[in-house]
């Protein structure tokens, strides 16, 4: 979470237009900006992420594939990676926050790459044998990273060396409620990891066992508490001032927001699904304005919905394709979706 507080840095340094004066407190509208489109073999997106100044637009694709694209006007920039069909997807990717031109990718095949973005070149890689990585995020600090995936393992490395610091280790428990289990690590898989914006030691994950799990890693066994409820199939995790946002893959009561002190359920957001299919929600983000974005495979679009009066403010429909990535810069002024089409799409709250 180290990203948000460069993003906020690179802000405040900026001029602020007149457009953005107007939409300053509310927003009322999501408007489409342009569309990008993959070649067929990229077989889809599965992590995008904005550069720490809104400039750039990464994507990890299902082939294996890493692009640059200008975020403004959708031109391709840079090709880390072309990708093929014999390489599995990039599942997470962050920018580095000490490292402008530095980009850290992982995924399915368990391998973690460093890229160096004005080169094009790929300065470091190393392999976490046995496990398919789903999950990446950086400390407040920047100074650490943490993986996460499907050996249930949660890994923390040095940020500038890539040394491997702590691994916690999972549970292999399919009933993570058991009072004995309560401070053990993740039963499944774990989808999502994220650090807490304001502490450079705790962070958040969730996956497949219904439940998060609120981290330390200043102790040696990891976990502090677990919050029952959850189930996490992809990046529906974010927390902003003292509040836990959750997308989970079920029907209904998907999107909902957890108190970060207590674990309690602060509230639940009802999308407008069609009530067949659900809401089965792979991913969502906090924004400014008392606004979340959420997106799946249920609603096949993705709807910003503010969070004191629960309206929908706006949909961008992903044309009966799943939505399985989605990210925001600049509170959600600026934000792109992607999964199962070729196509990713730029859009903008007002």
């Amino acid at each position: 979470m180290a990203r948000r507080r460069l993003e906020t840095a690179i802000r405040t340094g900026r001029a602020i237009d007149s457009e953005q004066k107007k939409s300053a407190g509310v927003f009322t509208q999501v408007k489409e900006l342009v569309s990008i489109e993959l070649d067929d073999a990229a077989m889809g997106t599965y992590s995008l992420q904005f550069s720490h100044d809104g400039d750039v637009l990464a994507v990890g694709t299902g082939n294996g594939g890493i692009k640059l694209f200008n975020s403004k006007t959708g031109a391709l920039q840079h090709v880390l990676s072309q990708g093929d069909r014999a390489t599995l997807p990039v599942m997470c990717l962050s920018f580095h926050p000490g490292m402008q031109d530095v980009l850290v990718t992982a995924g399915s095949d368990g391998v973690i790459s460093l890229w160096n973005t004005a080169t094009n070149k790929r300065i470091d890689t190393f392999v976490e044998g046995g496990n398919e990585i789903n999950a990446l995020d950086f400390s407040l600090q920047g100074d650490m990273y943490a993986t996460a995936g499907k050996d249930q393992n949660v890994r923390l490395y040095h940020a500038n060396s890539n040394e491997l610091v702590h691994l916690y280790q999972g549970s292999n428990a399919l009933v993570p409620l058991r009072n004995d289990l309560l401070e053990a690590g993740h039963g499944q898989r774990v989808f999502a990891l994220k650090f807490h914006p304001d502490d450079n030691h705790i962070f958040v994950t969730g996956g497949w066992d219904n439940c998060l799990k609120v981290w330390d890693t200043r102790t040696e066994h990891g976990v502090e508490r677990t919050i029952s409820g959850p189930h996490i199939c992809g990046s529906g995790l974010d927390i902003q001032d003292g509040k836990i946002l959750t997308a989970s893959w079920v029907q209904n009561h998907a999107l909902q927001i957890w108190d970060f002190s207590s674990g309690h359920l602060d509230r639940t957001l009802d999308l407008d699904t069609d009530h067949k299919e659900g809401d089965f929600l792979y991913c969502a983000q906090f924004c400014d304005n008392n606004t979340v974005l959420a997106g799946g495979s249920g609603t096949m679009n993705v709807q910003a919905v503010q969070t004191e009066t629960f309206d929908i403010i706006g949909v961008v429909d992903y044309k009966g394709k799943t939505v399985q990535a989605l990210d925001s810069t600049d509170g959600g002024r600026l934000f792109a979706l992607g999964g199962s089409s070729q196509t990713i799409q730029l859009a903008s709250l007002r």
